[in-house]
């Protein structure tokens, strides 16, 4: 089974996001989670997304990929999910 996660990355004194990453993996999210925490632990490394990256590539270069949304797909997705939830709020406040 695969799964998707995204990281995010800020710089000091820049405000929001400046890097994104978007991971699948064959790893469940409770063993993720667990080796970005035991790398995060590492005084050197810990707050470092990008050798976090490295990392699991070279840890897992099988099962490990990194991809890019389409900014087109992406951005008709997310129009869909603002329609869906619209629609639910909708109904929610009918049936109060």
């Amino acid at each position: 089974m695969s799964y998707l996660y995204n990281l995010y990355s800020t710089d000091e004194g820049h405000f929001g996001i400046s890097q994104s990453y978007n991971i699948q993996c064959d790893l469940p999210l409770h063993k993720f989670r667990a080796i970005m925490m035991e790398f995060r632990r590492n005084d050197e490394l810990g707050n470092d997304i990008e050798g976090f990256v490295k990392y699991m590539q070279e840890t897992f270069p099988n099962s490990f990929k990194l991809f890019h949304f389409d900014d087109t797909v992406q951005f008709d997705a997310d129009q869909e999910n603002s329609t869906i939830l619209a629609n639910l709020l909708d109904e929610v406040d009918q049936t109060v």
